[in-house]
């Protein structure tokens, strides 16, 4: 009896070794011969393919959303076709989110703010224009002129313009300014 425990112990692993080695052969076969050709046809049929909740459900289920997905979203199957890009943007921040680097990444390949001052939250702006009041381009220093001579008439520009007309040089006038906010009031 001890001698057939011990055959029918050496033919399991030689069992189990067959079983892996004819899956890795299937696998390698799915992939070098049958793959190409079944993607082919998948693509070919998918090329009208409409957007369909089917498909949203299926992105968002590839994205491997966690719990913090439901409280932002709701539930998925009542979200309305117009919010689907909505839905995806958070399953793939939410992919992305896990650190603050990751995040910040895809915020500026969808270009979302992720300012937290609502004045600064320009989501259509990449970069402000240095026509707007608060924009860094207009309050940074102005290099060409922060040394020069004044012209011979005086300082009439900037100078002038922030009350302090200067007779030695010209200064970008930083420190005279209030902050945004404070101009406003």
């Amino acid at each position: 009896m001890r001698e057939c425990r011990h055959l029918f112990n050496d033919i399991d692993p030689q069992l189990e070794e067959a079983a892996r080695a004819k899956q890795r052969l299937d696998a390698e076969r799915w992939r070098d011969e049958l793959r190409p050709g079944a993607m082919r046809r998948f693509a070919a049929r998918t090329a009208k393919l409409p957007w369909s909740r089917g498909l949203l459900n299926a992105l968002v289920e590839e994205l491997y959303p966690d719990d913090l997905f439901t409280e932002l979203v709701g539930n998925l199957d009542r979200v309305p076709r117009r919010q689907w890009p909505h839905v995806l943007a958070i399953a793939v921040a939410l992919r992305h989110s896990w650190r603050r680097d990751g995040l910040a990444r895809i915020a500026r390949r969808l270009h979302i703010s992720l300012a937290t001052n609502p004045s600064h939250d320009r989501s259509h702006a990449r970069h402000p224009r240095p026509s707007q009041p608060d924009s860094p381009a207009r309050l940074g220093p102005v290099k060409a002129l922060r040394y020069a001579s004044p012209p011979p008439r005086g300082a009439g520009g900037l100078d002038r313009a922030l009350g302090r007309a200067m007779d030695r040089l010209l200064c970008d006038g930083r420190a005279a300014l209030n902050s945004v906010h404070e101009r406003r009031k």
